[in-house]
């Protein structure tokens, strides 16, 4: 059949609007949404205007002090409000950082023995979960800085050992190592390269660890890659000690009056504050531990017994390395709350960035300025833990562990 032309004397075919092409309507989108955010921003910009918006006044003597500090000397008359504001940031980054490290331990421990067989320590591991994930965080650092200052003997009556370590409602007193002349009579800074020796023999401890886990697996024969590891590292630290004359002593704690003097302080504000953190965050890294393990084959588990391995190796060696894949990204989230869980700092009164912050908020009438500073610092610190957590990822997921 033959195919009918169309007439030439009909009209030609309309042309398509623009505002019908998906490119036109995405432009026309982004340029409304660009225009809107300049009016935002503009609108913002007049407004702070209007109420002299500024950091300035960071720029001025605090005029207060605050206890907590740790490998700083700031006296808080002719220091700056923005130098009090950093000690602020270190007492958080302190806070922080033991935080992750025992939340981190106690949450694998938890989260392998509520696996484990024997019936009696899995149900502890149940309830330490339970306990600690279905409780206010507040409440739990409430209750732990009630129980350091209540239950806990007071200075008068302080626990001692060996004159070295004592314990009391006014914190934790231990020795702590300081810089010193030593044998040689040298100056303080010669303990800063004791430090970088140590950082370099804990990486050359770190390659052989890492050379002798790859023999065993390659061979399958043990090789004991800890014990080498610590051995070079304690070798050398004691090697390099003695080179450089004993650089660093200990300085033991000592009781004058009501309060400690000397050695290391751990104040019942910031044990309270850690072990808050601690037991809530290790209680949802031990179910993340637990569903990352669930989520292994079985035949990983047999194929390591049916080998010989013991069941540390089989742990350390095939089910969490494998884990670590199905745990990082969680564990992650984790490590970011407990940055922004230590806003409760103020709750036992702990000198962190939030309660100096408060306190500036209080003295200058800056309210505006200070909640941008704090989420600004928030922010940042989340990104860093980001950044970190997000390379271990990389080099898990992409590399043999």
């Amino acid at each position: 059949m033959a195919i009918t032309e169309r007439p030439s004397s009909l009209p030609p075919a309309a042309p398509t609007p623009p505002w019908h092409r998906r490119s036109v309507r995405n432009q026309l989108f982004q340029g409304a949404y660009l225009i809107a955010t300049a009016l935002v921003i503009v609108y913002v910009i007049n407004a702070l205007n209007l109420r002299e918006f500024g950091f300035g006044f960071l720029g001025d003597p605090a005029g207060f002090a605050v206890p907590n500090q740790w490998l700083i000397d700031y006296d808080g008359v002719t220091n700056s409000r923005f130098v009090m504001y950093l000690v602020a940031i270190w007492a958080s980054i302190r806070v922080m950082l033991v935080a992750i490290a025992f939340a981190t331990i106690i949450g694998v421990l938890v989260g392998v023995a509520r696996l484990s067989s024997n019936w009696l320590l899995a149900r502890m591991a149940m309830l330490f979960v339970e306990i600690f994930r279905n409780t206010p965080l507040l409440v739990q650092i409430v209750l732990w800085y009630a129980i350091l200052i209540v239950a806990i003997p007071p200075i008068g009556e302080v626990f001692n050992i060996g004159n070295a370590y004592y314990l009391s409602n006014r914190g934790i007193a231990i020795p702590w190592p300081v810089p010193d002349p030593g044998w040689w009579n040298a100056a303080n800074w010669l303990v800063w390269v004791w430090v970088a020796l140590l950082a370099a023999a804990g990486g050359a401890a770190w390659w052989v660890r890492r050379g002798r886990i790859a023999r065993e697996r390659d061979t399958g024969q043990p090789h004991y890659p800890n014990r080498w590891a610590f051995s070079l590292f304690a070798v050398a630290a004691l090697v390099t000690f003695i080179a450089l004359g004993a650089p660093v002593s200990i300085d033991k704690p000592i009781i004058e009056g009501t309060h400690y003097l000397e050695g290391m302080i751990i104040t019942p504000e910031f044990a309270a504050l850690v072990l808050g953190l601690s037991a809530y965050t290790a209680s949802f890294i031990a179910e993340i531990v637990r569903a990352g393990i669930q989520a292994l084959p079985t035949g990983q588990s047999e194929a390591a017994n049916a080998i010989g391995l013991t069941g540390y190796q089989r742990l350390t060696v095939i089910i969490l390395p494998q884990a670590l894949r199905q745990i990082i990204p969680s564990i992650t989230n984790q490590y970011l709350n407990i940055n922004k869980n230590s806003s409760l700092a103020s709750a036992v009164l702990f000198a962190d960035l939030f309660f100096v912050a408060g306190v500036f908020q209080n003295k200058t009438g800056r309210a505006l300025e200070m909640f941008v500073l704090i989420i600004v610092t928030y922010m940042l610190i989340s990104l860093l833990i980001s950044a970190v957590m997000n390379v271990i990822n990389a080099r898990v997921t992409t590399h043999r562990v």
